[in-house]
């Protein structure tokens, strides 16, 4: 995509000194047609490593990402669930 535009973006620290910055962008390509995509950008330290996702490429990551943590909270509630039988609730983070 050619002259590029930033419409929103958004970030979240996963480590010390590492992020997650998402921006959704408006680009011109080669073939004169506008169109949006997102861009996942991983920032360690000064080192930027940019991915360009177009729309259903980020949704279908999106939906990858809910499977996980939401296999991973049932791990975890079993896991606490043998730990502690006789306990009524639990918090997972």
């Amino acid at each position: 995509m050619q002259n590029e535009r930033i419409l929103k973006g958004i970030g979240i620290r996963v480590k010390e000194k590492v992020r997650v910055d998402l921006f959704l962008k408006e680009g011109v390509s080669d073939k004169d047609s506008h169109a949006t995509y997102i861009t996942l950008c991983i920032c360690e330290g000064r080192k930027r490593t940019p991915i360009h996702l177009n729309k259903p490429k980020a949704a279908q990551l999106s939906l990858m990402l809910n499977q996980l943590v939401a296999e991973g909270s049932n791990v975890d509630y079993e896991r606490l669930r043998k730990k502690y039988p006789n306990q009524d609730t639990w918090h997972i983070y």
